[in-house]
């Protein structure tokens, strides 16, 4: 379900050849979601495969990387899942999910469409 969208910088996990880029923030979703070429573009490693079952039941796999993510002033290292290219830029889908909101301590706040500090829990 996404909610709103962020700006947000993505990049190699050793903070070179980043890329300021706009995603939707969903709650919905484990991992942040980024079109492949992109990460490919920015030469961010595959790391793993993972299977993940997609909001209209069917499943696929996606590899898994390391990326440095900035946003709001901070810079976290996260795991983003290589997403799927479409033919126009604008069907590109860029997704920052809970794995990503968790890492940068922050909670949706749905009424004023923005991130807040949260309560982190052990």
């Amino acid at each position: 379900m996404g909610i709103f969208n962020v700006e947000f910088t993505i990049g190699r996990a050793d903070g070179s050849h980043s890329l300021p880029l706009v995603g939707m923030i969903d709650t919905g979703s484990l991992y942040s979601i980024i079109p492949a070429s992109v990460l490919d573009g920015l030469g961010i490693a595959r790391d793993e495969t993972e299977q993940f079952r997609l909001a209209d039941g069917s499943i696929r796999e996606m590899d898994i990387g390391l990326a440095l993510l900035e946003m709001d002033g901070q810079a976290r290292t996260v795991h983003i899942a290589f997403g799927p290219d479409y033919n126009a830029p604008d069907d590109d889908v860029i997704v920052i999910g809970a794995m990503t909101l968790e890492r940068f301590g922050v909670a949706v706040d749905p009424v004023h469409r923005s991130l807040i500090p949260a309560t982190l829990t052990i």
